[in-house]
């Protein structure tokens, strides 16, 4: 009964791809979309089996735990509604009435609680939604979050499709088709609602700077804002950071723009690194010292296959700064063969080996004059915070495949704009039936 459901879901999605004009335009084939979104289904689908016969304990599930817990709140929309509409919009929720349900889950209270929101909730929630439609069946919730994340893609490479127009199916393959992104882009996780996120925010935060503005632009930026603050808060601050100088350069000139980039970035971060001296509970690098420490003390308590050793972020900025180096190599380069303990962790270095090779090769066949130097920057920069905290408070190299994922179609992106597709074509005439 669970496939059939899913599989009727599937079809529901499947023809609103077809018919939707989001998914058939500005170089958007619906065909290619409908095909992504069934590999999509079938990664989600092969992940829970992974999980189900070889991850056993559920409790420590990512894709299962929240899911389990989201039962206890779909089970007052029948006990008490009042409550359960509460609890899924955060409404006058926050006391003990509450812990009837918030106590009798296992992750809706962290092991180590901090004054940062924790976005457990929002997962919980999701599914606790989705409930409604699923009957409890789990792979009805892996088609709705591929569904979700799929339209974020989507949004994703429109936002990028008018400064590649001669790279269509290298974006397509950037934007989709990276292992990372499909795997765990397709659970029932937070990736899902992050690239829904991202997508949107910056697809429609430009029509309305180009002067695009209508109901559904604003309507869209102001949902994807909502997603991302309840989702990872670091990645919608990312964004606002580096949308000032992007669309500063827009608006003047290209000239000089790491220099508008730096500039921008300095300023914030010069700002966020100082407030707790007027807001003492805003540290960030105490925050972040503590977030490594709790991660750590977890992955120990835990027993986690992949742990590696990193150092100690001190919550001094001396100390951030000495640790960087370290977080964007672990980021960038592990896991690597010499790491592979697991399926999971062999397949992450075998796409890591992959990303170098694509990155040498732009490097070998570039065209610094055919740069569009601000999204380039915006692509970089992105990546570097991305990489840089995950790798900062992430001890576990599993953790750390899937905290970078939302970052990869940057990464994959900055290699294509760097990329001179006609310098490449004329060295190997052969990739022409492919490019």
């Amino acid at each position: 009964m669970e496939y059939l459901l899913a599989a009727f879901y599937s079809l529901i999605f499947l023809f609103l791809i077809r018919k939707l004009k989001f998914f058939n335009s500005d170089g958007v084939n619906f065909k290619a979309i409908s095909y992504i979104f069934i590999l999509k289904v079938i990664a989600g689908v092969i992940l829970g089996i992974i999980y189900t016969k070889y991850y056993t304990d559920r409790k420590s599930a990512d894709i299962f735990k929240y899911f389990d817990d989201s039962k206890v709140m779909f089970d007052a929309l029948f006990t008490n509604p009042i409550d359960y509409f509460k609890m899924l919009f955060g409404f006058a929720n926050d006391n003990a009435h509450f812990d009837i349900y918030y106590k009798t889950m296992n992750n809706w209270y962290r092991v180590y609680e901090s004054n940062i929101y924790n976005d457990s909730h929002t997962i919980i929630r999701f599914n606790a939604f989705v409930r409604i439609f699923s009957f409890g069946y789990y792979h009805v919730h892996t088609v709705f979050m591929c569904f979700i994340s799929l339209t974020g893609l989507t949004a994703l490479y429109k936002f990028f499709l008018p400064i590649l127009l001669n790279k269509k199916k290298e974006l397509f393959f950037a934007i989709f088709l990276f292992p990372s992104v499909i795997f765990w882009g397709s659970g029932v996780l937070k990736e899902g609602l992050l690239f829904f996120g991202m997508g949107f925010f910056l697809l429609y935060l430009q029509k309305i700077f180009k002067n695009e503005i209508s109901f559904k632009a604003i309507l869209w930026t102001g949902i994807s804002i909502i997603v991302l603050i309840f989702t990872k808060t670091y990645v919608l601050m990312t964004l606002l950071i580096l949308i000032l100088p992007f669309f500063w350069i827009q608006k003047t000139s290209p000239k000089f723009g790491l220099i508008k980039y730096l500039s921008v970035i300095f300023v914030v971060l010069g700002i966020g690194f100082n407030i707790h001296f007027f807001l003492p509970e805003y540290n960030i690098v105490k925050t972040l010292s503590q977030k490594q420490f709790d991660f750590i003390n977890l992955a120990n308590s835990v027993n986690s296959g992949s742990l590696i050793s990193i150092s100690e972020l001190k919550p001094d900025f001396t100390s951030l700064l000495k640790n960087i180096p370290e977080a964007l190599f672990n980021t960038l380069f592990r896991p690597h063969l010499l790491d592979s303990k697991s399926p999971f962790i062999l397949l992450a270095a075998f796409e890591n080996i992959l990303m170098l090779g694509i990155g040498l090769i732009s490097i070998v066949f570039i065209d610094r004059k055919k740069i569009n130097f601000n999204y380039f920057y915006f692509c970089l920069f992105f990546m570097l915070f991305t990489f840089i905290l995950t790798g900062l408070i992430t001890p576990v190299l599993g953790a750390i495949v899937r905290y970078k994922v939302p970052a990869l179609p940057f990464l994959a992106i900055m290699f294509l704009l760097v990329l001179d597709k006609e310098k490449l074509l004329n060295k190997f005439p052969i990739l022409k039936k492919y490019l």
